[in-house]
């Protein structure tokens, strides 16, 4: 990282990623050029070596214990199927089974003492998350953050689902009592929680209403896809007046922990039950209907149904459910889609090309909706 940006071009990098006051969705409006993404983070399991991760991870495990195995490095393993992280498993000397997240090298943590108290409070709370023994910050360029935390049981979804497509159904089912379950624990503040002050065990949202929350980021989003034709100019106009601060629709009193990434690839299953919650890095405060609504748009909306019956089945369903719900769709779908086609433009994989085309039927369901 240190031979690739200069000193000042690092230290603007991490002064944007580490700032989430304008931000609906991190990766999405993390203030960094594609290209600089893609220079960051397309190489990310190459910062360190083995010999790196076990040192530093002793290091900040200060004497209360140690790396006794580390696995070999696996790409394609279910805990590298994020694009942030480079996840590797370890064993310590205490028998633990540990998970370590490790960022690229000199890429500040932006966030880990926010998703780390988010997932200890669901833990306490009785769901399946994790504990997060130790986290470092990087010190300089040459440094590298991580978290390490426990590693809970399971397979993620996505790889069970390839291989028992039949039980879709009941996971569904279970993925949606899930979701509903952390809808019941409120925190403070709406939008992304300020990562210093859950560093001194405080979980509070950087907005003080969910309306600024959910148009943090939006005039970017919608220049974005104005200018790559996905949007007409009367299109953008008309979903900037209807996400106005002011519809009350937005105007949430209560907010709850929202995951926001709730997607097959988090989700851990022994095939029955969901055995594990990992991957809070886009946690934020909100309303229960933006899990939903973000959980929706990574999929076929042929799926939504059986996670709603599971959800339903502890939740009860709100009156203006179904208005919110595709108000929150077509917000996340405009975030999506600006993510994807950006992404796609320095990284043209045929993964991101599919999920794009599944944005453009959401985004067409959403407009159909509003008359847009």
């Amino acid at each position: 990282m240190a031979n690739t940006f200069s000193a000042s071009d690092l230290k603007r990098i991490n002064q944007k990623i580490a700032d989430r006051q304008d931000v609906f969705y991190w990766q999405t409006d993390r203030g960094i050029t594609p290209q600089e993404a893609g220079i960051i983070w397309t190489d990310r399991h190459g910062y360190f070596t083995d010999e790196d991760i076990i040192e530093a991870v002793n290091q900040a495990l200060d004497g209360k214990d140690t790396v006794a195995n580390l696995e070999p490095f696996k790409e394609e393993a279910q805990t590298n199927l994020g694009n942030v992280n480079s996840v590797r498993i370890a064993t310590l000397a205490s028998g633990q089974t540990v998970v370590i997240r490790c960022h690229p090298r000199g890429i500040c943590n932006g966030y880990f003492y926010a998703e780390s108290l988010a997932s200890e409070t669901a833990r306490k709370a009785g769901l399946p998350a994790y504990s997060t023994l130790a986290i470092h910050d990087a010190a300089d360029e040459t440094d590298f953050a991580f978290q390490v935390c426990e590693k809970l049981p399971g397979t993620a979804v996505q790889k069970w689902l390839e291989q028992h497509p039949d039980d879709e159904p009941a996971l569904l089912l279970e993925m949606g009592k899930c979701l509903a379950k952390l809808h019941q624990l409120t925190v403070t503040g709406f939008g992304p929680f300020d990562n210093t002050k859950a560093k001194q065990g405080d979980l509070v949202g950087v907005h003080k209403t969910f309306a600024q929350a959910v148009r943090a980021g939006l005039p970017f989003n919608l220049q974005v896809l104005t200018e790559r034709d996905i949007l007409t100019a009367e299109q953008a106009t008309a979903i900037d007046k209807l996400l106005a601060l002011d519809n009350p629709l937005l105007g949430c009193t209560t907010p709850v922990l929202v995951h926001n990434d709730f997607a097959d690839w988090n989700m851990l299953t022994d095939g029955k039950q969901i055995t594990g919650m990992i991957d809070w890095d886009e946690c934020v405060g909100g309303d229960a209907v933006s899990d939903i609504a973000c959980w929706s748009t990574f999929f076929d909306p042929s799926r939504l149904d059986g996670m709603l019956k599971g959800y339903w089945h502890i939740a009860t369903k709100p009156a203006d459910f179904d208005e919110k719900f595709e108000l929150l769709r077509l917000r996340y779908t405009i975030s999506k889609m600006t993510l994807r086609v950006r992404r796609y433009e320095w990284f043209p994989d045929e993964s991101v090309r599919k999920r794009i085309e599944t944005g453009k039927i959401h985004l067409a369901a959403s407009l159909k909706y509003f008359k847009i």
